[in-house]
């Protein structure tokens, strides 16, 4: 397995609406600002309260540029928070700039369609063969795209939170983690967090497998104790205080 570590300077522009990125060949990224979207992006106005803020009534004129179709406005009504309804608007903005940069024949943005498999995940209808994943935390959202068929993908951004140390720490991690972990820095244990959870993705799994089944020791994973072959595992920190990993 291939674990890729980048330094703090290939951190992105806090400031930046988008910014796409090619982590390994064949892969690209899409981080999103949601403070950013939420200025430029939308029509309404929808405060820095917004997480706990009772949900609001979308249509498509609440939105700048048409990038959400009927359906998928619907949905964002369906939830009961303001909250959700940001994150997964801004989630669907990062693959839907994914979808108008690199696939090919794509309709509008608000016609290109989402779908998601039985475990939750995502895929374009229109190329359901190429594996897409998305996450979002807080102030940011990213979604991946594999250019290739037959590829597997999996990502999760997480905010660094030490006030959660000892919880993740004890949820998440298994007791021989937990060991090497104790002398390890917050940046560490997020980071090996955000790349279980990009694993979990990868197979497939979600929050159908336990956490603690899946270990990062030693800059390897381990599944069931046994170490899993022919992965990179890119994993960094792209924004002051947030975890990245992406799985493929």
């Amino acid at each position: 397995m291939t674990l890729s570590a980048p330094p703090l300077s290939l951190r992105l522009d806090p400031a930046a609406l988008i910014s796409i990125r090619r982590p390994v060949p064949g892969y690209r990224l899409a981080f999103v600002s949601i403070p950013r979207l939420l200025e430029t992006c939308l029509a309404i106005s929808v405060g820095p309260s917004f997480r706990t803020a009772p949900p609001l009534v979308f249509d498509n004129d609440a939105f700048c540029e048409s990038f959400l179709s009927p359906d998928e406005i619907g949905i964002v009504n369906g939830f009961k928070a303001l909250k959700k309804q940001v994150e997964w608007i801004a989630g669907r903005y990062a693959v839907k700039q994914l979808a108008r940069q690199f696939l090919t024949a794509q309709p509008p943005l608000d016609s290109t369609r989402i779908a998601y498999r039985t475990k939750g995940a995502p895929y374009f209808t229109s190329d359901p063969s190429l594996p897409l994943s998305i996450s979002h935390s807080w102030d940011y959202a990213v979604a991946g795209l594999g250019l290739a068929p037959a590829r597997v993908l999996g990502l999760d951004l997480e905010k660094i939170r030490p006030d959660s140390r000892n919880t993740i720490l004890h949820t998440a991690f298994s007791g021989r983690e937990i060991d090497d972990l104790q002398n390890k820095d917050n940046r560490e244990l997020f980071l090996r967090w955000t790349a279980k959870e990009a694993y979990l993705k990868y197979i497939g799994m979600g929050f159908h497998e336990s956490l603690k089944r899946i270990e990062i020791l030693q800059h390897a994973i381990f599944h069931d104790a046994r170490p899993v072959p022919s992965l990179t595992l890119h994993s960094h920190l792209p924004f002051p205080a947030y975890a990245f990993s992406m799985v493929c």
